[in-house]
């Protein structure tokens, strides 16, 4: 039997396991951010909210830096080498993982190259979005200061750089905020904790060592390995159209379509390919998983958590529906069971 969606993710939700990308330096209880200066006080004020999450985001793509980026999520903790340009038009990126398995990630705008030096073997993609750390999440600015409210706290020394210290607080319970910690000159993130409502982080993400400003050196975005032989895997999922999909969808107020695919997750087994629905409020995002025919696959009443990651499975009819995000585990819960098959898919119509 072909492994299935649950079984897939199921192992990112476990106690103990580690996910793609987590977050940096641990830290068992958030540090109080020294008084800000009279200039950073004068700088707060003279910054919309709007305009410190732009100049947050334009950062992340435009300036140059390279550096040793430490996540942890729960007791785990991983390492990466990145460095990172902007030649004008579009960026590029190197990112070497420390840790665990080789991989490495080379990216030119939205095309990403991941290799594997174990298997000789390279995946090529594309990302849509960017979302990731030291990026604070795909939507725009007004976008995100629907759900969140923006504080601007005072100062904190970060890799041996002075950074202003931001909290991105949620409106209700459906989501987590963000603390945020950005380097003074240049804007770029340096710092970032997921934390729930009591401000404790579930997930934290840092530079341990950090250059600013470097010049473009295209040798530094080379491979680590010759890949000639290897092989050659392209993911190009299947668009598809959500109301045209047999599906009913609720996703939670503020959160919008983002994209919906169709996957193999499994690409040497047979079988039909897993509908993918991502939803985003523009910084966190919610994933829904419909996997048809998925046999006897067993679900759990509860929902699973790993750091700021939830996820939970249930059955609707032969289908095995799974609901992963970056949310509290209410939020996946309520997604899961909003899920239906459209009126006009079913026996009869």
């Amino acid at each position: 039997m072909r492994a299935s969606t649950a079984s897939r993710v199921r192992p990112f939700l476990l106690p103990g396991a580690v996910l793609s990308v987590a977050l940096g330096i641990a830290s068992p209880t958030l540090a109080q951010p020294t008084s800000p200066s009279r200039a950073v006080a004068a700088e707060a004020l003279a910054r919309t909210d709007v305009q410190w999450l732009q100049a947050i985001q334009a950062a992340a793509e435009r300036v140059n830096y390279s550096g040793t980026v430490v996540y942890q999520r729960g007791g785990a903790m991983q390492s990466s080498r990145v460095v990172h340009f902007f030649d004008g038009t579009v960026s590029h990126e190197r990112l070497q993982v420390l840790d665990g398995r080789r991989r490495e990630y080379i990216r030119r705008d939205t095309e990403v190259r991941c290799l594997y030096p174990d298997t000789k073997r390279v995946r090529l993609e594309r990302r849509l979005e960017q979302d990731r750390f030291p990026a604070i999440g795909a939507g725009t600015p007004a976008e995100i200061l629907e759900h969140y409210r923006l504080m601007v706290l005072g100062t904190e020394r970060v890799a041996d750089m002075e950074c202003r210290v931001l909290v991105l607080e949620p409106k209700d319970d459906l989501r987590y905020g963000q603390w945020l910690c950005v380097e003074a000159r240049t804007a770029l993130l340096v710092k970032a904790r997921t934390v729930d409502g009591q401000m404790q982080p579930l997930e934290q993400m840092a530079f341990a060592e950090l250059k600013l400003g470097e010049r473009l050196d295209r040798s530094q975005l080379k491979p680590s390995w010759s890949t000639e032989g290897w092989a050659i895997e392209r993911v190009e999922p299947q668009p598809i159209d959500v109301d045209r999909s047999g599906w009913q969808i609720t996703p939670p107020p503020g959160f919008r379509l983002q994209r919906a695919v169709l996957r193999n997750l499994a690409p040497d087994a047979a079988g039909d390919a897993t509908m993918q629905v991502v939803y985003s409020d523009g910084l966190a995002t919610v994933s829904v998983f419909i996997e048809a025919n998925a046999g006897d696959t067993p679900t759990h009443d509860e929902v699973r958590r790993h750091g700021p990651t939830s996820g939970f499975a249930r059955r609707v009819g032969d289908a095995l529906v799974t609901v992963v995000g970056e949310v509290p585990p209410g939020t996946v819960r309520q997604v899961a069971q909003s899920v239906v098959r459209s009126p006009t898919s079913l026996p009869g119509r």
